[in-house]
């Protein structure tokens, strides 16, 4: 690698699920293949308490997530494999903290090998009090409370680690781990040690993709810990000195200690910055790229030419869950479709409002108008067949969903919201930005654009230069000039 050091990455987060997490998954799987593309050795690094990541990696490759050469190492799965990493870890002067609480145990749960990995407790109210982890011989390794606060990982508790039994007839306590931290750490002393193994006088970079991974492994010795924000730090309004909550809060005034933060938006590093005043925080802006197709010419060249017709169609990709607001779309298709009566909405992604947003679709009579498919693989090629994209988010941390839509010649109709769509999209250029939560601009906006061939041609081709001026090339560049800086000198570790 020309411009860069020669570094060892393992990329850190909290779990990696085909048709999880959206834009995060996306995008932390994108910044694997990209540094490994460039020569660096990358290894996924994930604390996901799931016996068997294999078939997620194969969905990952068949949907153009992760390569043949992508690594994945996950907590559980290897530390079932080679339980003696917590036992040899365990204090057993630390004494169980887990509530003594009469319980009934569900069904043991089976491994796809048909041994036993899992086993939830209950009260008699039906709420989980712990859970039992087991190794690959079936035998119990820790046990695990269950916790109803926001910020788990922080938690002072103390977790169980027992004996190996045959049959596991035995449930011998060999001591105790002192919370999520000493749990991760005593399997993450042997990922670093085999990792400094295959190159020994290679730096070791580790990039916290979340803060519950991020935080625990803060000040670990002689390895460059760079942590990445996906979302917005604040809470409603959003504005710069809007309230944090505890999480956040308590994140930000550590954020010193990392050898440096990544943000996504310039203007979220700038509110930070106002926000603290002079900090020691080293800070990086490097925005998440859109994918550029192989066709990108052809889009461009299709569009100029008066050759790309499209349906009278929008699009959304977005998870259905209430910051996202996508009731606001509909409301502003009910606007729509009195100036454009065959105008439709595709909706592509799941969650917990579905049969909320459902039900307001048939209330206000939009069934053959507004479509909710659900979850879709590669869900962003569906941004060619559309018109425009629909963003009414309340906050972001970048939104990938506008990158990709307008990567495929889909200008964006966005809410103007911290952070991303106003950096990422020239208002009345290359998309269209609305006041946050005003639905009649923002049905006046989609009307415009689908009503008005010249504009939506002209906004597809600034949209397709703009992806390609913030592609992965640019992006690469960025993460190499990072990795060069903070190498110069040794770690923060133990600031």
């Amino acid at each position: 690698m020309s411009e860069t050091t020669d570094a060892s990455v393992l990329v850190l987060t909290s779990r990696l699920r085909p048709g999880l997490d959206g834009g995060h998954t996306v995008s932390t799987l994108q910044r694997a293949i990209l540094l490994a593309s460039s020569g660096l050795p990358v290894t996924l690094v994930t604390v996901d308490l799931h016996p068997n990541y294999q078939p997620f990696l194969d969905k990952f490759r068949e949907i153009g997530l992760a390569t043949d050469k992508t690594k994945i190492r996950n907590f559980l799965e290897e530390v079932r494999r080679s339980p003696d990493v917590l036992r040899k870890a365990a204090e057993p002067s630390l004494e169980n903290t887990t509530p003594n609480k009469e319980v009934v145990a569900d069904e043991v749960e089976l491994d796809d090998q048909g041994v036993a990995w899992r086993q939830v407790s209950r009260n008699s109210d039906g709420a989980i009090v712990y859970t039992d982890f087991f190794d690959n011989s079936g035998s119990m390794l820790f046990r695990l409370p269950f916790l109803e606060q926001a910020d788990w990982w922080r938690a002072p508790i103390v977790i169980d680690v027992f004996e190996a039994a045959e049959n596991n007839q035995s449930k011998t306590r060999v001591g105790g781990l002192a919370g999520f931290g000493a749990l991760y750490r005593a399997w993450w002393d042997v990922v670093v040690s085999q990792t400094r193994e295959l190159n020994p006088v290679a730096p070791i970079v580790a990039i916290a993709e979340a803060r519950q991974v991020g935080e625990l492994f803060l000040g670990y010795e002689g390895v460059y810990l760079v942590h990445t924000v996906h979302s917005s730090h604040t809470q409603a309004p959003h504005n710069w000195d809007s309230p944090m909550d505890k999480i956040w809060s308590e994140w930000l005034s550590a954020a010193h200690k990392y050898d440096a933060v990544v943000w996504l938006s310039e203007q979220q590093s700038l509110d930070v910055e106002k926000r603290l005043g002079k900090t020691e925080m080293v800070s990086f802006v490097i925005p998440n790229p859109p994918t550029i197709p192989a066709d990108s010419e052809s889009i461009l060249d299709a569009i100029a030419s008066g050759n790309s017709m499209k349906p009278l169609r929008a699009i959304m990709i977005t998870r259905l869950v209430s910051v996202k607001r996508v009731d606001h779309a509909i409301r502003a298709w009910q606007k729509v479709v009195q100036s454009l009566p065959e105008a439709k909405l595709d909706i592509y992604g799941d969650g917990p409002e579905k049969d909320q947003l459902q039900e307001l679709i048939g209330s206000v009579g939009l069934e053959d108008k507004v479509t909710l498919h659900g979850y879709l693989e590669n869900a962003r090629e569906q941004a060619r067949t559309a018109i425009c994209h629909i963003l009414t988010s309340s906050y972001e941390g970048q939104s990938l969903a506008i990158a990709e839509a307008m990567a495929l010649g889909c200008p964006s109709i966005s809410y103007e919201i911290s952070y991303g769509p106003p950096e990422m999209i020239s208002d009345g250029h290359s998309g269209l930005l609305v006041p946050s939560g005003d639905i009649d601009a923002l049905a006046g906006a989609i009307t415009s654009v689908l009503g008005d061939p010249k504009l939506a041609s002209k906004l597809s081709i600034e949209a397709v230069k703009w992806a390609k001026s913030a592609g992965p090339d640019i992006t690469l560049h960025s993460w190499q000039k990072l990795l060069t800086q903070i190498t110069a000198s040794g770690p923060r570790s133990g600031l």
